[in-house]
């Protein structure tokens, strides 16, 4: 774990150890914000960068992790917020109608559609527990929540993403 006095001190090296650190979280959570890999790079490369810059503020007794977690999602809200903002009418598909191309997708594009389905709470609680391996308690430290509600959130989105790809995708359910 990286010396948040450190980093607060602006020491480069301490900062790297850090990335490297998190990195992989960061990512994960992203993808589950975003359903998106390369919207997910962009945005914890701004991240990094949002931290960097108000690393003088890191409260030595805080999570920093946590802190940063937290700078990713305002950063892929805005992100949703202008993506949102930048899709037409004909883009959006009617409510309730079946996707006649679950022929050509595959399980991974399967999986990123159950997830936006799911709250945004839930796609990350998701994608630490599943890609990160992180336990609840890990997860609730991160996201302020006691390890039984995350266990709470996590099985409540299992259900609605199992009982997606029932209804839409039957072909990929075993």
């Amino acid at each position: 774990m990286v010396d948040t006095e450190r980093l607060r001190q602006g020491d480069e090296e301490a900062f790297r150890e850090f990335v490297g650190e998190t990195e992989r979280l960061l990512m994960s959570v992203g993808y589950g914000i975003l359903l998106n890999t390369e919207d997910a790079r962009d945005a914890v490369q701004d991240a990094y960068l949002r931290f960097w810059r108000s690393r003088e503020r890191l409260d030595s007794a805080g999570y920093i992790r946590a802190y940063l977690v937290q700078i990713l999602r305002n950063v892929c809200l805005t992100m949703l917020k202008k993506r949102a903002n930048a899709v037409g009418i004909d883009e959006v598909p009617e409510q309730g109608k079946r996707d006649n191309t679950s022929s050509r997708l595959d399980e991974k594009e399967v999986i990123s559609r159950a997830m936006a389905v799911l709250k945004e709470k839930e796609r990350m609680i998701v994608a630490m527990i599943h890609y990160e391996n992180l336990d609840s308690g890990e997860v609730g430290e991160i996201l302020g929540l006691s390890a039984s509600t995350v266990r709470s959130h996590y099985q409540n989105a299992r259900t609605r993403m199992k009982n997606y790809i029932i209804r839409y995708f039957p072909e990929f359910v075993r």
